[in-house]
């Protein structure tokens, strides 16, 4: 495996630094707090574990390997700062979805295999949980539940479903009528739903934070503002950026949808973006009308292109989906100022009573994204030192955040020549190769045509 930075595609994700030094915050969860940009590296280094990206992934993989084996030397490389990606922009739902729901992994899996899909990703969400309490993490975490609205009844036939599956395989589902929806939310678009007591929301800037303050201190060697330029696979990987190289035991690669610009996946995991519009503080009086305060369940919409939407610590309502947008050639892009009124426009189409709230920031960023849902997680290159944790779909606060969990043991086991003694159980999705998609620019066609088959499915489901 040689990957290499296509600069073009590279370039169209901004500059994240000014150059007075300060760094350039690009969501509103980065404006709640302080985030000084870290020395890059200077000079040529080694490890035994060297891991490009700086998200959840990557803090989870390092502090699961140092706690492991506190001994062993671990370098996390960031292009920019630890949470620039989608572990500081995300709409913050901790939360166990895997695939397109639970109907959609029974279909592909299997209710056996599905199930116990499921049951690792409610361990996701109660690990992310308890590290975030056991390190004194100061993220707003908060256990607020989420709700899947249905909002006509063609999409109750598919949440009924949901909702029994659920109850069969031993879940907390709960199917809601119009009456029960009511007591988590007023709006006369939603019907009916699906309520899931265990999921809960967090500032995902500050969490990324405070999980890089604790690799830290189990002795972490975390460099931002370096980007990586160049990775050449062997027995001890080489990975090069303009300021110095990294040679390495095992290299993993946690950068989900910008691998694209790396060439890692490119015809199986897809940089498409999602975006999000923040309202001001609303008054006691806004929140009365729509009846959210009491419970602030988070609050989701059954569509292809769903809507997302939570309260925050401070009396907002973020608001993102609507759409996903993949621009030609794997390209980035943190604004889009048409999907952002789209967004504004559905707010107060949901929320009337609400028309006049401003909305204060806008904000978008890339996801790695798999055709059928399911992430992929495992290793290659020649010497079988290259391991990967990609393809969240949208979905990853919990996983990522238990990457480590399943990641580590691999990576100790190929440093130890033998099975960590820690070793999880595999899941389906370790060593699994996402579905593949031709070259471009068929890829991007393709994909074009399919988002238009999925708005033209959720229009149709409106009528």
């Amino acid at each position: 495996m040689h990957l290499k930075i296509n600069r073009a595609i590279a370039a169209t994700a901004g500059e994240p630094v000014r150059p007075d030094g300060a760094y350039r915050p690009v969501s509103f969860w980065q404006e709640t707090i302080s985030i000084a940009p870290g020395a890059p590296l200077g000079e040529d280094t080694s490890c035994d574990v060297v891991i490009i990206g700086g998200g959840y992934t990557a803090l989870s993989i390092a502090h699961e390997l140092k706690r492991l084996a506190p001994s062993v030397d671990v370098v996390i490389l960031e292009r920019a700062v630890v949470g620039h990606g989608a572990s500081g922009r995300n709409g913050g739902f901790v939360m166990p979805l895997l695939g397109w729901d639970l109907t959609d992994a029974v279909a592909k899996l299997g209710r056996e295999a599905a199930a116990d899909a499921y049951r690792m990703m409610y361990q996701a969400v109660a690990h992310t949980k308890q590290l975030i309490a056991d390190h004194q993490i100061d993220c707003d975490l908060e256990t607020t539940g989420y709700l899947l609205l249905a909002t006509c009844s063609k999409r109750e036939v598919r949440l009924r479903e949901e909702a029994e599956l659920g109850r069969q395989l031993g879940f907390d589902h709960q199917w809601l009528d119009r009456a029960a929806v009511r007591q988590h939310v007023l709006s006369d678009s939603f019907t009916t739903g699906v309520f899931d007591p265990h999921p809960a929301i967090v500032n995902p800037a500050r969490l990324a934070r405070g999980r890089l303050r604790v690799v830290q201190s189990l002795g972490v060697r975390v460099y931002e503002q370096t980007a990586v330029t160049e990775l050449v696979e062997g027995e001890r990987s080489m990975v090069r950026t303009p300021s110095g190289t990294v040679g390495a035991r095992a290299a993993v690669l946690a950068v989900n949808g910008y691998g694209a610009a790396l060439g890692f996946m490119p015809s199986r995991i897809i940089p498409v973006h999602t975006f999000i519009v923040m309202t001001e503080p609303l008054s006691d009086a806004q929140w009365e009308a729509i009846g959210w305060n009491p419970r602030r369940t988070s609050l989701e919409t059954a569509r292809n292109f769903i809507h997302y939407f939570r309260p925050t610590r401070d009396g907002r309502i973020m608001f993102g989906g609507e759409d996903v947008k993949l621009y030609w050639g794997g390209r980035y892009r943190d604004h889009d100022p048409p999907t952002f009124a789209r967004l504004e426009r559905r707010f107060r189409e949901y929320f009337p009573a609400l028309a006049a709230l401003r909305f204060t920031h806008r904000w978008g960023g890339v996801l790695g994204v798999t055709l059928d849902m399911f992430p992929t997680f495992g290793v290659g290159g020649s010497a079988g030192n290259i391991f990967h944790a990609a393809g969240y779909s949208g979905h990853g606060v919990a996983l990522s955040n238990y990457a480590g969990t399943i990641m580590a043991p691999q990576i100790l086991a190929r440093l130890d020549g033998h099975r960590c003694k820690e070793a999880r159980c595999v899941p389906f999705f370790y060593g699994r190769r996402p579905w593949w998609l031709p070259p471009e620019p068929l890829r991007y066609v393709g994909l074009q045509l399919y988002r238009a088959a999925l708005r033209a499915h959720d229009r149709w489901q409106r009528a």
